[in-house]
């Protein structure tokens, strides 16, 4: 691994780190910017994989970018708050892992993002992973809490994106007629498969559609056949949504239970994987991946 210059500002006092991608045997694979703070949109600004130059972040959004949280009366309303609150950064190098970090409270929630850029295995997948913190600092506990992530992907665009069904096909929410937040993807037997619905989710109702064999999503080929894959930990996500005609991949993360206490926090785990796979979705590779991520969720 190896950055330029830790955390550094552009000429609009906004934040950012750069970090080159690269194979163990010092190969540059991609070149990565994350943006920290002083934007509405955190997390991934830019993801150029080396053999393509292709932009995969859409335009000025980011991926595992915070737009909102709710929870039952919360009186907000559907603004995207609170990413316009301050957020502060922190940037670190470990032997061979660099880590980002942006932190912001708002409403007494603190979330606390975080992302491990490590040496690559291969050449055909690229993987980083992230993992959101977050914590109740109010004196009340909340009930039915959740928090929306977004990761907006330049090759859906008017093309829709796949989730992993529970019959283990990839169904597009196209065909569920899901446009924008309005087709939510559900664990089975979940409290909300029950429900109908995510409560308080915005745009659409939270709406069930569907359930899913794994919370994965798959985005569209690049020209060179580069994939946007979603992992997210099954007991911290809630729902999986598309937004934009595809071009927002979804998740929804929540505490596991009804309940969020005060003093009590949690955290999700997600994965990203960047996939050569220019035909058809390879299940076997998306299983094979899959089966990597669960077996790093129990350590």
């Amino acid at each position: 691994m190896e950055s330029g210059r830790g955390i550094y500002q552009d000429t609009e006092g906004i934040s950012f780190a750069d970090v080159a991608l690269r194979h163990r045997d010092g190969r540059e694979l991609a070149s990565i910017r994350v943006r920290t703070a002083g934007h509405t949109h955190t997390g991934i600004a830019s993801f150029l994989v080396a053999d393509e130059g292709f932009q995969l972040v859409y335009e000025d959004g980011s991926w595992d970018c915070r737009e909102w949280q709710w929870w039952k009366d919360h009186g907000r309303g559907d603004e995207k708050w609170p990413r316009l609150v301050p957020a502060d950064s922190g940037y670190k190098e470990q032997k061979t892992e660099i880590s980002v970090t942006s932190q912001y409270t708002c409403d007494n929630i603190q979330t606390h993002q975080e992302w491990f850029f490590r040496p690559q295995d291969r050449g055909d997948v690229l993987t980083y992973d992230c993992r959101q913190t977050i914590e109740n600092r109010g004196p009340v506990n909340l009930v039915e809490y959740a928090q929306f992530f977004a990761c907006y992907t330049e090759t859906n665009r008017a093309k829709s994106q796949f989730y992993w069904s529970t019959d283990k096909q990839f169904k597009s929410f196209e065909s569920l007629g899901g446009k924008h937040l309005d087709a939510y993807i559900v664990a089975p037997d979940s409290s909300f498969e029950r429900l109908g619905l995510i409560p308080h989710a915005l745009r659409g109702g939270g709406k069930v559609a569907d359930t899913w064999h794994q919370p994965v999503l798959v985005g569209q080929p690049s020209p060179k056949g580069w994939r946007h894959i979603v992992f997210t930990e099954p007991a911290a996500t809630a729902g999986l949504a598309s937004g934009m005609g595809g071009i927002a991949m979804d998740y929804i993360a929540y505490p596991g239970t009804n309940i969020f206490k005060r003093s009590e926090s949690f955290s999700i785990r997600i994965r990203h994987h960047i996939a050569k796979m220019p035909g058809s979705i390879q299940t076997n590779l998306v299983e094979e991946l899959w089966e990597a991520f669960a077996a790093d969720l129990m350590d």
